[in-house]
């Protein structure tokens, strides 16, 4: 018993635990500290870059160019594959078109990323007042502070950490504008966040989050669950 005690002790979560009172703020505990969506890349697919002008500025979050370039591999095997089955097509019909299946399919999966990715994209304008991602406008003055979380993602052969940037808004609600795997660029956008929109930035990725804190959503407990019980 000792021994598989030692060795599940290996895979524990051994953070600091949060301590909410540190942050000083009542919203804080009204907010949900799970991850707010689910999944995420290992990789970093969306930076930060502030525009200036003479009148306004503006912080835009972009897709990387690692991003797209990943989602270009699958681009260029399902149209490398395509042409092949074109230029080698037999003359059964439904051969070809089995023959075509295989590529579109890539294809497809590739666009889906880049749509995917550029649907995260979003704009921060204090001039206006408004936060934009995608055809959503919300209201600037209703963000309180900015949440850096991150989530265990297990997958079928391998298994990563993914790190969420969060708007907090004052009702405890909460907007997610970016989710991937870079720990320090997504550290180093919220500070840029945080001070483009004068907002405290509530970085929890180094703590571990009590049981009570789970807001509701079953996502940490069943991680909990799977990994310690």
């Amino acid at each position: 018993m000792g021994f598989v005690q030692s060795l599940l002790s290996v895979f524990q979560d051994k953070r600091e635990l949060l301590d909410l009172s540190s942050f000083n703020d009542e919203v804080a505990w009204n907010v949900a500290w799970t991850p707010l969506v689910g999944g995420g890349t290992n990789f970093c697919t969306h930076r930060a870059t502030r525009t200036k002008s003479l009148t306004s500025s503006s912080l835009s979050f972009k897709t990387t160019l690692s991003a797209y370039l990943f989602s270009a591999v699958f681009l260029a095997v399902g149209l490398i594959s395509a042409i092949a089955s074109l230029s080698t097509g037999g003359v059964d019909p439904g051969a070809f078109l089995m023959s075509l299946l295989f590529p579109l399919l890539f294809v497809a999966i590739g666009a889906f990323l880049i749509w995917r990715m550029r649907s995260k994209e979003c704009c921060f304008d204090q001039f206006s007042s408004q936060f934009i991602q995608g055809t959503t406008v919300h209201n600037l003055k209703e963000v309180h502070a900015i949440q850096l979380i991150r989530e265990y993602v297990r997958g079928n052969k391998s298994s990563y950490y993914s790190y969420e940037l969060n708007l907090v808004c004052r009702d405890g609600s909460r907007l997610n504008v970016t989710d991937h795997g870079s720990l320090a660029a997504i550290r180093e956008d919220a500070q840029l966040l945080g001070n483009y929109l004068n907002r405290p930035v509530w970085d929890v990725i180094d703590f571990r989050i009590p049981d009570g804190l789970s807001g509701g959503d079953g996502k940490f407990e069943a991680l909990r669950t799977n990994l310690f019980e």
